[in-house]
């Protein structure tokens, strides 16, 4: 039969044996079976070396729901290629956002970072695959290019060219999960970390013989220095307000206050929290819920919502806003003298104020009205411009010394002597 058909599991031939008449059992028909089922030729390999700092290795592990509120646990694992050293975190989500607040914490504890980085064809990373072709995510390309390292896909199903950090993962699995038990997610991430110095940078590494901890202290000197400025490694959407003041992110909803109704909000995310924005204005913040159809929502953000119901007086957002103080007084007075829709100023009115506050729209209503203006366009441009100061970029550093050299200031007063004696001369001949 294996001679016919060399894939035959055991159970179709126990069927086939047991209709010429076989009595016997499964386990001892399958031991047979695995004793003389034709093999394939094994596979030879190249075996991969790395000089040190040159490379590190990639991966997610998945653990399952460890606490039972529907969410799976996934490993971030990071391997350098040369000393072995393993930088291990567990993550709720496998999202680029999640990688690259990982990728951050990972070169940080290292040091710094290696020439390149192999990957194994996660969709956070790769954007698609034409053969030997691959086209990385714009997000992931950029992100390399802001660390300088080289990103390699690894080829499917080849397994060995990422053999160091499947490794590492397979210690995670089977050398630190088994047996273990959580309280809650810090709890996770403090024996995670313990495990990660105490045993797997500390042991003896089977392949290499030595200890990885050992090792990196002369690998360190070979790994190019972090830039200094941080990357922002949120997970980022624009967000639609629905009609009940709902904005939704990974699966949930958050509140809004109410008043943003129908405005496109800006929605990011960390492993934390999530903070929603009005241009780069933060409106409110929710700590992020990581189960799915869940509704986190402040009951702060639906106040005064109930001036809105049937009934209510048609006059109720002139009065709120006339609160606010002179200045939104005269403002009121001015709009219906003019083309304006009124009810379209009381309604953005109302967002700045959500937006920026109301005593700080009242004084930039006091400014536009110094300026003989009014107009929400305007209100809000004001306001803007106040948050948004331009900040000066860093100094560029040349990698060539002599290149940097500051150009002498030119001096003017030969401009200003040129403009002087002619007029003197003109003084002269009048």
């Amino acid at each position: 039969m294996l001679e016919e058909a060399p894939e035959r599991s055991a159970v179709n031939i126990l069927q086939r044996l047991r209709e010429a008449g076989y009595r016997g059992g499964y386990t001892i028909l399958k031991e047979a079976v695995a004793s003389v089922r034709p093999r394939a030729p094994q596979e030879a390999f190249v075996k991969l070396e790395f000089a040190s700092g040159e490379a590190a290795q990639v991966d997610w592990g998945e653990f399952g729901d460890v606490f039972g509120d529907g969410t799976k646990v996934h490993a971030f694992v990071m391997v350098l290629c040369y000393s072995r050293k393993l930088y291990l975190e567990f993550t709720r989500r496998e999202t680029i956002g999640a990688l690259f607040r990982c990728y951050e914490r990972a070169l940080r504890y290292f040091g710094g970072t290696c020439r390149e980085y192999w990957h194994d064809n996660m969709p956070s990373v790769m954007a698609e695959r034409a053969g030997t072709l691959v086209k990385f995510t714009a997000r992931f390309w950029a992100y390399a290019g802001y660390h300088g390292f080289k990103p390699i896909l690894c080829h499917p199903y080849a397994g060995h060219e990422k053999g160091r950090v499947e490794d590492g993962v397979k210690l995670v699995r089977y050398q630190f999960w088994p047996g273990r038990r959580f309280a809650d997610w810090a709890d996770l991430a403090a024996q995670a970390a313990a495990w990660r110095e105490k045993y797997a940078n500390a042991r003896e590494h089977r392949s290499t013989g030595k200890v990885p901890a050992l090792v990196f202290e002369a690998e360190r000197e070979h790994l190019r220095p972090l830039r200094p400025e941080p990357y922002e490694t949120d997970d980022v959407m624009s967000c639609r307000v629905d009609p009940f003041g709902r904005v939704r992110f990974d699966r949930n909803q958050y509140s809004v206050p109410w008043t943003l109704v129908g405005k496109t909000l800006t929605v990011k995310g960390d492993d934390e929290e999530i903070r929603v924005y009005y241009g780069a204005r933060k409106v409110t913040m929710h700590a992020r819920c990581y189960q799915a159809g869940q509704e986190v929502v402040n009951p702060r953000h639906m106040e005064g919502l109930e001036a809105l119901k049937p009934g209510a007086e048609a006059s109720w957002q002139r009065r709120a806003i006339e609160r606010w103080g002179p200045h939104a007084r005269r403002y009121l007075e001015l709009v219906p003298s003019g083309t304006r829709s009124l009810r379209h100023e009381l309604r953005e009115l109302l967002v700045l104020g959500t937006v920026y506050g109301a005593e700080r729209v009242e004084a930039g209503m006091g400014e536009l009205l110094g300026h003989g203006y009014v107009g929400v366009a305007h209100l809000e441009r004001v306001l803007r411009l106040q948050d948004e100061r331009p900040v000066a970029p860093p100094p560029l550093r040349l990698s060539d010394s002599r290149l940097a050299v500051e150009p002498p200031a030119a001096d003017l007063r030969g401009y200003d002597a040129l403009l002087l004696d002619s007029l003197r001369d003109r003084e002269d001949e009048a």
